[in-house]
């Protein structure tokens, strides 16, 4: 449950609280870009409360029209004539070329009250500077505060992304929008940039090489210069890095109008530094946008990974929580993988500060220790090669490990993959930890004869072996297979497999060759908004030894006890909508940003599983 120290009155349906003013405001769609703004404005570039302005009135002519956000000279008063910046912000879906919304408002307050700078935000993000003629023209953004022009970003300039998950949707939109490429080669294009952003964060301690000055962005030889001089070299420096990623003679597809706008939006900002939860969302919300699920495929929501993974860990001592080979043999976007670095993370930090040193310091080691451990024990494999390039983004993003994800089909036996690293790091009966989500339903049924051979379910419990079964059945099987004996499974499953009589035989089969540990009973909610198992659970197993499965083909295993679990809220409502904690009283609770705390009951389920676990002598103590 949440603090209840850190209780606010409830805030009416249909309001939210103003992040400048305090003050409630209507819940609508343009309020909540203009909040995120306001935030950026005071976390990201550095700008007072005091000296920003909501709704503030601009005089006309003889009439006064109402401002989004304004900025006004540090310190002074709040007049017309000392406004430094004014922010128009509009629904996500706003064209910069509305003729009521448009970014011609804007440059019509900024012509009323001779402002510096002016940003409009909608479906793109566009940034207008007054330049000493007094003509409006495009830059690339606006200056950090005490700043009178935006400067090159240096490393140490650079901040943590407020609405990184707003900022790659305007990217994704733009590329799509005006390179005339579908969608997936859109997301392609922009993993490229990315990954040329991240390797500058990697490499450099000073001046950075992926920036754009405003004079630049307004001329084709400056957008060239951009270009030749320091894109491409980063990504040739990318595709050396990263050779299983990228091909040695692909190039970065954009024109140069496209990629001096993605530049320009994502410049000031450290992604490395960026919270991870903040990071996971935006990778997860653009993925979301390129993944169909043809085959059944469906991202995993972070908070059930975080759980999932959280307690399968447990289950081992703490002290092997660096050295555990984990597997995910159908990691799609790679959720699961990511949340393994991010608790193996907290667990090195933990480590690391007690050993001391500065900030920077700490976090070299961490950086470093956290690589080493996932490129030596965190593996994935994707029957997709859109999921695997995705998958290695996002572990570059959050860590790395990046190297040992691989194209394949995880049902079919090693000897059938192409790829001879996959088939001398991906074998059976290696891994401590198998978390996965397999694709389901009835776009993904396996009917080849050679491939059911392989395995016991299509015959077990039956007179004639079955001739076909769907996926999420046989990786049932195969996931346990990939574990030592004694090593954890989880694993996301239709509610069916655990309860519907005429899926019986699986549920015998898994009693011969596993221990159940727990089982999660997810909301309806979980997988609503992205079309994914309508009834899902989290199962969690520990394959056991050849001696175990003699015993319990004899019916002489020892009774054990099952965790079990039921919770209520997953923090969305059917439509992917967040859901609000409120107290019996009707009050809110605020988290250490003063959000509403969504409600999400997974955390607690974690808890209450790491103290019957403790009780029940798995794992640590």
């Amino acid at each position: 449950m949440p603090d209840a120290t850190n209780v606010v009155p409830l805030i009416p349906a249909g309001k939210l609280r103003c992040y400048i003013t305090g003050q409630l405001r209507p819940d609508k769609p343009e309020e909540h870009v203009r909040q995120r703004w306001a935030r950026s404005l005071v976390d990201e570039y550095k700008y007072n409360r005091s000296d920003i302005a909501v709704e503030y009135r601009i005089k006309m002519g003889s009439s006064r029209k109402r401002a989004d956000l304004v900025v006004f000279t540090p310190g002074s008063a709040h007049r017309q004539d000392v406004i430094f910046l004014i922010v128009e912000a509009k629904r996500a879906d706003v064209l910069p070329r509305d003729r009521s919304e448009g970014v011609e408002q804007l440059k019509s307050y900024m012509s009323a009250s001779s402002c510096r700078y002016g940003l409009w935000v909608g479906l793109e993000k566009i940034t207008y500077e007054r330049l000493e003629d007094g003509s409006i023209v495009e830059t690339t953004d606006i200056p950090r505060q005490g700043d009178l022009e935006p400067k090159p970003p240096e490393f140490s300039s650079l901040t943590p992304a407020v609405d990184l998950k707003a900022a790659l949707r305007r990217c994704h939109n733009y590329v799509y929008a005006n390179q005339g490429i579908q969608k997936a080669e859109a997301f392609h294009e922009l993993q490229k940039l990315i990954f040329c952003k991240v390797l500058d964060e990697y490499e450099t301690m000073g001046a950075l090489r992926f920036f754009i000055r405003g004079d630049e962005r307004r001329s084709e030889a400056g957008q060239r210069r951009v270009l030749d001089e320091r894109i491409a070299p980063l990504f040739d420096q990318v595709k050396q890095r990263y050779p299983y990623i990228f091909e040695s003679d692909e190039g970065i597809k954009l024109n140069r109008k496209v990629l001096s706008y993605i530049v320009s939006e994502l410049q000031r900002y450290s992604l490395l530094r960026t919270n991870t939860d903040i990071k996971g969302a935006a990778y997860e919300e653009l993925v979301g946008e390129n993944l169909r699920g043809d085959r059944g495929e469906f991202f995993t929501p972070r908070n059930v990974c975080d759980m999932a993974v959280g307690m399968t860990l447990s289950l081992f001592p703490l002290q092997r929580a660096t050295s555990l080979k984990i597997l995910d043999c159908c990691c799609g976007t790679g959720g699961f993988l990511v949340s393994v670095i991010n608790q193996i993370r907290d667990t090195v930090s933990a480590f690391e500060e007690r050993r001391g040193g500065t900030d920077a310091v700490v976090r070299g080691r961490v950086a470093a220790r956290v690589k080493n451990i996932a490129e030596r024990n965190l593996f994935g494999m994707d029957i997709n090669p859109f999921l695997v390039r995705t998958t290695q983004m996002n572990l570059v993003m959050h860590g790395d490990g990046s190297a040992n994800v691989f194209q394949g089909d995880s049902l079919t036996a090693p000897g059938e993959w192409d790829d001879e690293d996959a088939r001398r790091k991906i074998k059976p009966g290696s891994f401590d930890i198998c978390v996965t989500n397999p694709p389901f339903g009835g776009r993904a049924i396996i009917d080849d004869p050679h491939v059911l051979s392989r395995y016991e379910l299509p015959s077990f419990g039956a007179a004639n072996t079955r001739s076909s079964m769907p996926a999420e059945q046989l990786f049932v099987e195969t996931a346990l297979r990939y574990l030592k004996p004694g090593g954890y499974l989880a694993i996301v499953l239709p509610d069916s497999i655990l309860n519907n009589p005429g899926l019986e035989f699986i549920r015998q089969w898994a009693f011969l060759r596993a221990r159940f540990i727990a089982s999660v009973d997810l909301p309806k909610e979980t997988f609503a908004d992205g079309g994914g198992v309508p009834n899902p659970s989290v199962l969690i197993m520990q394959r056991l030894t050849r001696t175990q499965i003699k015993l319990a083909e004899a019916d002489a295993l020892d009774d054990y006890e099952v965790f079990m679990s039921i919770p209520r809220t997953v923090g969305r409502d059917k439509r992917g909508n967040p859901v609000y904690y409120k107290t019996p009283e009707g009050f809110e609770v605020l988290d250490e940003n003063q959000e509403p705390t969504v409600d999400d009951e997974l955390p607690l389920v974690a808890e209450a599983f790491d103290e019957w676990r403790r009780g029940a002598g798995y794992g640590a103590t």
